[in-house]
Order: structure tokens, then C-alpha cells, then sequence
């Protein structure tokens, strides 16, 4: 990079660009490294999508050309004579260029330092002569563009020759000595003849007669031949082992591992299976394509499968001596992952080949990582462009096989290998969510991603790269904060992956800053933006999941969270509320970014729960209730109740009266009944029996003779462990239960509820 000042070298580098600078007159030729630079200062006027980073010359004039009219709006101090300069890659063109652009965005000067003399460093031969000015100063590019006029090639051309023809004149001034003064001259003396040997050499020469082997083939069994013998041909089953050498050159006794699985493939098959192998091949390689061609049972090739994950430490030992065995190993298997998904023998082949890389990287991390990088990178590329849905398990597989310190030279090769941005990108999310911890570099280098991800024209890509930010902010919200500014430029985005994908970058934020914080405020509007926005069931559930936690420190989304909770659906809220605590439900979108749905209940005032649960019932009309919302319920009511909310829980338990005991004779939630109607019921004390009333209407329909023979015996049962609970809750309870079967006492003589009647 010669030409640059040492202040623009370290702006340059500090500004992280796309790629680095080695050739000043040709990386800045396109304009796409100018537009990068400007885009970290005007982030919303300079978008990367717009600017093609290629050679041709109709991309650099395109790139340009959105540049021109950046720096006319801006007033940037640039030329077009500049600009001519440096898309035709004119020496020296691009210093001044950098020059001014370093000046207008840092406002400081350049300082250069000369060296004197500059020309006297030139040795004159090696001088420009009158053909080589031309040429630099009238590039091909020019001819079909600033210079199509034959008139002007001819004028400029005129004009640089009057240049040089001046520039010799001036050296023949400073420089007489080179111009004057004798030549030397040559001798015209012979030089004396070299005298020759007195004696010939003796002895005869012998040469040995060349032997030539006759080939009894044409070219055409000839090249038949070389692609048989390309395509995994039978190895020798007389070598059992190979000859290698270690690192220290020593010679090394490596087992072929196509003899460890052929072996296991005898083993596990029966005689029938084995006869409908190719002979041909090895069996292994044969029981391979009989899979991939579904002409085999899936259970025999499970069966094979299993046997070669449990011999994977031998397999091993032969892959760390010999690369070539790595290399016969993945061209065995990897057609296998051609399989769909769901296909078990894909889980087994993607799990014998992630238990291989994580038993490689322990014994030789450095070995592991290349040998999958020269072998196994290159085949899962097709994959991981045309199967968006294996990218995660491939990906997984990809990181088994390097430790994390080698992450980052594994995204690089990715990034060479994939010429797709879109599939590179969306690998890159799935393997930011793969990552167990992150250095320095790897975490700005996963903040660029993201940053570019935010500027693509794809919704599904801007979703996945704010799902980057999630795990940024979770790191260190500081390095999110100074994108408010784009984010909120992205709360009316009509796509609503990215609506849910800001709530959770909001809800990081949130949970690490104070409400004293002058950013909070901002953070909490876009939340209050988005949803008012969004009319996506989708975008409510994410949001009602991970702001839960949140809501008690900042208390001014609380009515935007109230809306977004009361537009869920019953199906929906239901879906949210009743997911196990430690379980993650996934919202799914198409950017295949998953989202992780935690049950807010724990976050939530249980009576807000309940009633929102309890409108929800009613407004779907539901008769019955469903497994769901016992579990709610169940979850909500582990706590006696504060004293100012007894009348507000007294009256959603008369609004779900009806629905809780009739409960009790549905045979799928009667048995989760029971405690919850025990717990509601002694918590509320003497106000819960206005709902007594139903209770009993409830035992009737169970124990009553038109359906004593048609109701489940388990109805019975929780039907009796409630009564029981209540009459062992206190006296109070007993004698109000004891009122309640008192009329009854006759017809339920003959059920199961006999002992607790004689004490009536």
C-alpha cells in the first residue's frame, strides 16, 4: 500500500472493511470499499445492497454513480476527475481520493512526509519512456468511456508526449553527465584460443536401451478404467494395513478402514442381504448405495450404522495416520446425508461424523480442523446451499471437527467456498448460535455479519441477523446501543420475523439497562411501536414470552405489553402459558431462525393471569375445559392469596365455576382438577362457597343412577379425593361439605362416597 500515510492505514484497519487493502490503484477501483466506508458513517444514506462488488466495468461505473450523487447531497469535496482516475486504476489516483475522504469524515489533515530527490531513487533505465506514459495515462477503460471521442484520445496523447519530451529536456539539464563525454570503445583484440586437451577421454559410453511396454487397450477401456478407479474402487483385501509415516518420519502401520467396515457390515447383515451386495465393491461402499437408492431395509442399514458409531475410536486412529483414509471416510458417507432429514440413518451418519470430529479435535485440534477443511467443507457446501433445513445439523457437525479457537478460520473458508451471500449469512446466524463463548475477534466479526445482514433487501436475512444482536446484547449491550438509530428505522418492516426479532433485541436491552438510563426510554418506544404496529399472532406470542421478565422494572411497556397479551387468541395464549417451565416451545419462521418461546408465568401477577384466561374462555365459547388450561391454573394458584386481590380472584372463580367443576367429570383432567380446585377453594375460605351451589350439581351428574353405569370410575375417584381434601381442610370446610351431600344422602348410598356419609 504504498503512497498512504500511516494515520489512513490505521483508520482504514479500525474501520473493519469487508476485505483488506493490498493494491491501492485496484481495491478501490469499484467503489465498493469507498461506499463501506461511508456507510459506517451514514448507515441510513449509504446501504451495502445496493453496491455490487465486482471487476467488470459497468458494476465500478453503477457503483459509482450511486457515490456521485452521495457525495453531491453531502457535499463531499470529490471530483470527477478523481473519480475517473481511480476506476481506471490510474497510478496514484487513489491516494488523493483517500486523502480527501479521511479529511471530510475525521476532520483532520494529512500529513505526508516526501522523500527528497524521488526521482534520483530511479535508476534511468528504469525510467517511464514515451509509449509507457501513454499507456498509463490513456487506459483501455477510458476508450469506451471519457474517451470515445477520437479527437480528445488524440489531444491527450499529444499532450503527454509534449510532457515526456519536456521531462527529458529537463534531465538533460540535471543530468549532463548521462548525455555527454566519450563512449567507451570496444576492443577489437582476439581473445587467445582455449587450448585443447592433449589426450581424448577414453572409455566407452554406454547407453541404455529404453524399454517400451505395449498397451493391449484403446483410449476408450483406457479412460473407463480411470473413472472406475476414481469412484472408490474395492480396496485390496490382502493389506490390512497401510504404510505411512508420522511426523517425525517414522514409519507407521495404519489399518485401512474400509477393512474395520466391511468387517462390521458381515457382522451385522444376514447372508440374504450380503449376496445383494456388489462384489465389485466394497461391501460398505455397496451397502451405501443400496441405501441412498432405497433397496434396503432402513432397520439393516440402522443396524450397520450403530456399529460403525461404536467403533468410531478405531476409525480414528487411522484417520490421524493417514489423510487418505479421512478423505475414503467422507466419500463413503456423505452421500448418506443426501437423505432426508427425518431419515434415521441421516441422524446416524451426522452423528458418527460429529463423534469423529470431536475424538479427532482431542487428539490433534490443528489436524482435525484442516483435514475437514481440505475434505469435508468442500462436499457439504451443495448441501448447505440447496438444504436450508440440514444447515443446522451440518453446521453443528462442521464445529465438532475444530476447536473453538479455530472458529474464525472456519467462517473464513466458509465464506470462500459459499458464493452465495444469502446461504452464507444464514450459516453464519446458525453458527453464532452455536457458539459456546466469544473472543473479541470472533464477536466483532459476527457484529459485522449482522450489521451487513441488516442492510440486505430479504426480510427473512434481516430477521436472522437481529437474532445476531440477541446474543450481542446478551454479551455486552453496549455495542448494541449505538444501532438504535437502524433499529428503529425498522419497527414499520412488514414482515413479522422481524417485528418478533426486535422485541427479543429490546428485551435484552431491557433486562441489562436501568430506567434511569437516557437510552431506556428509546428502547421502551420501539417496543411500544412494534407492537402497535404488528397485527401478527406470531410477533404477540414472542412478545408476550421474552418481555415478561421485564415488565416489573420498567413499568411504561406495561400497557403495551397488556395489549399484546390480550390480542393473543385463547389457542394461542394457552400455547404460550402452558409450556413447561424448563422447556423451550419454537416459533419457527422461514429464515429457519428459531426463537425460543419460555412460559411467562413466572414472570406474571397470577391474577392478571387468571383473568386474562378467563376472558379468554368465555370470548371462544368454550364448554369444556381443556388439559391447558388446568395446567395454568394449576401454576397460578400455588400461593395464598394477597388480601387485596381475594374479591378479584372470588370473581373469576364464579366465572369459571361451571367449566372447573364440571371438570371433574371429564376423565382426561379430572385427576389435575382436584388440587387446583382444593388450593382455590382454601384459599378463598368461607367466599368460595357461593360456588358450592355447582359443586354439587357437579356430584350429581357423576354418582347419579342414569349415569353411574356410563361415568369413568376415575371421575369417581377425584370426585371423592376433593370431598375428602375439604372435609380434612378445617372444620369450617367439613361442615359446609356435610351440608352440601346432607340432601343427597339416599342416592349416594351406593357409590364409592358411602364412607364419608355415615358421619352426616
Amino acid at each position: 500500500m504504498s503512497g498512504l500515510s500511516r494515520d489512513i492505514l490505521k483508520w482504514l484497519q479500525s474501520l473493519d472493511l469487508s476485505y483488506s487493502v493490498k493494491n491501492v490503484k485496484r481495491d478501490f477501483s469499484n467503489g465498493f470499499l469507498i461506499a463501506e466506508i461511508f456507510s459506517r458513517y451514514f448507515p441510513h444514506d449509504v446501504q451495502m445492497h445496493s453496491f455490487d462488488n465486482g471487476i467488470g466495468l459497468t458494476k465500478k461505473l453503477s457503483n459509482w454513480q450511486l457515490l456521485e450523487k452521495f457525495f453531491i447531497k453531502k457535499r463531499v469535496p470529490v471530483s470527477r476527475e478523481m473519480i475517473d482516475g481511480v476506476v481506471h486504476c490510474k497510478d496514484g489516483a487513489s491516494i488523493p481520493l483517500l486523502e480527501t475522504i479521511y479529511t471530510c469524515l475525521t476532520s483532520k489533515k494529512v500529513h505526508n512526509v516526501q522523500p527528497q530527490n524521488d526521482d534520483e531513487l530511479i535508476p534511468p533505465f528504469a525510467r517511464n519512456t514515451a509509449s509507457f506514459a501513454i499507456k498509463e495515462s490513456i487506459r483501455d477503460s477510458e476508450l469506451i468511456t471519457t474517451l470515445a471521442d477520437e479527437t480528445e484520445v488524440k489531444n491527450k496523447a499529444s499532450s503527454v508526449l509534449d510532457a515526456h519530451q519536456q521531462t527529458l529536456r529537463n534531465e538533460r539539464v540535471l543530468e549532463p553527465g548521462r548525455f555527454t563525454g566519450p563512449s567507451p570503445q570496444r576492443s577489437n583484440q582476439r581473445v587467445a584460443p582455449r587450448p585443447m586437451p592433449l589426450e581424448a577421454p577414453s572409455g566407452q559410453i554406454e547407453f541404455k536401451e529404453v524399454e517400451v511396454r505395449t498397451i493391449d487397450r484403446n483410449i476408450t477401456q483406457l479412460r473407463a478404467s480411470r473413472d472406475q478407479n476414481a469412484s472408490l474402487p474395492r480396496s485390496d483385501s490382502g493389506e490390512d494395513q497401510l504404510d505411512t509415516e508420522d511426523s517425525d518420519g517414522k514409519v507407521m502401520l495404519v489399518k485401512p478402514i474400509t477393512t474395520v467396515l466391511n468387517s462390521i457390515v458381515a457382522k451385522s447383515l444376514d447372508h440374504r442381504e450380503q449376496r445383494l451386495l456388489d462384489p465389485s465393491k466394497d461391501a460398505i461402499v455397496s451397502l451405501v448405495d443400496r441405501l441412498v437408492a432405497s433397496k434396503i431395509d432402513i432397520d439393516y442399514a440402522c443396524q450397520v450404522l450403530e456399529q460403525v458409531l461404536a467403533q468410531c475410536e478405531e476409525l480414528v486412529s487411522s484417520f490421524l495416520g493417514s489423510p487418505k483414509e479421512f478423505w475414503r471416510m467422507l466419500a463413503i458417507f456423505t452421500p448418506v446425508l443426501n437423505l432426508p432429514e427425518t431419515s434415521p440413518c441421516y441422524s446416524l451418519v451426522l452423528r458418527i461424523l460429529c463423534d469423529i470430529g470431536a475424538k479427532m479435535t482431542e487428539h490433534d485440534a490443528f489436524l482435525a480442523c484442516g483435514l475437514f477443511g481440505d475434505y469435508g467443507l468442500p462436499k457439504l457446501v451443495p448441501l448447505l446451499k440447496g438444504k436450508p433445513a440440514k444447515r443446522k445439523g451440518l453446521l453443528g457437525m462442521t464445529y465438532c471437527f475444530c476447536e473453538a479457537s479455530m472458529h474464525l478460520r472456519v467462517i473464513k473458508a466458509l465464506q470462500d467456498q459459499v458464493d452465495d451471500m444469502s446461504c452464507f449469512l444464514q450459516c453464519i446466524v446458525i453458527l453464532m448460535h452455536l457458539e459456546a463463548g466469544f473472543s473479541e475477534d470472533l464477536l466483532d466479526l459476527y457484529i459485522y455479519y449482522a450489521m451487513t445482514g441488516l442492510g440486505q433487501q430479504s426480510a427473512s436475512l434481516r430477521a436472522s441477523a437481529l437474532s445476531m444482536l440477541v446474543l450481542v446484547a446478551e454479551t455486552s449491550h453496549l455495542l448494541v446501543m449505538p444501532m438504535l438509530d437502524k433499529l428503529e428505522a425498522m419497527k414499520d418492516d412488514g414482515w413479522w420475523e422481524v417485528g418478533a426479532q426486535l422485541l427479543r433485541v429490546c428485551a435484552a436491552l431491557l433486562r441489562l439497562l436501568s430506567p434511569q438510563d437516557e437510552q431506556c426510554n428509546r428502547v421502551c418506544s420501539l417496543v411500544q411501536d412494534v407492537i402497535a404496529n404488528t397485527h401478527s399472532p406470531l410477533v404477540h406470542k414472542i412478545g408476550v414470552s421474552c418481555l415478561a421478565p421485564v415488565l416489573q422494572s420498567h413499568a411504561t411497556i406495561k400497557d403495551a405489553y397488556t395489549e399484546a397479551l390480550k390480542a393473543l387468541s385463547e389457542r394461542d395464549f394457552s400455547a404460550v402459558m402452558a409450556s413447561p417451565k424448563e422447556q423451550r416451545y419454537q416459533a419457527l419462521g422461514t429464515s429457519l431462525a428459531h426463537m425460543p418461546i419460555l412460559s411467562p408465568l413466572n414472570s406474571l401477577p397470577p391474577i392478571l393471569v387468571a383473568e386474562t384466561l378467563s376472558q379468554k374462555i368465555s370470548d371462544s365459547g368454550l364448554e369444556n375445559l381443556e388439559p391447558e388450561h388446568v395446567f395454568i391454573l394449576d401454576s397460578i394458584l400455588l400461593d395464598p392469596f394477597d388480601a387485596t386481590e381475594e374479591t378479584r380472584w372470588l370473581d373469576v372463580l364464579k366465572h369459571l365455576e361451571l367449566h372447573v367443576y364440571v371438570a371433574l367429570a371429564d376423565d382426561e383432567i379430572c385427576g389435575s382438577i382436584v388440587p387446583v380446585l382444593h388450593r382455590w377453594i382454601t384459599h378463598l375460605e368461607e367466599r368460595a362457597f357461593q360456588t358450592f351451589p355447582t359443586l354439587g350439581k357437579s356430584i350429581k351428574l357423576i354418582f347419579s343412577a342414569e349415569a353411574a353405569q356410563t361415568t369413568p370410575l376415575e371421575c369417581q375417584k377425584a370426585a371423592l379425593e376433593l370431598l375428602t381434601l375439604l372435609k380434612n381442610s378445617g372444620e369450617k370446610f367439613e361442615r359446609e361439605v356435610n351440608q352440601l351431600l346432607l340432601p343427597m344422602r339416599a342416592e349416594l348410598a351406593s357409590t364409592i362416597l358411602a364412607p364419608i356419609l355415615k358421619d352426616l
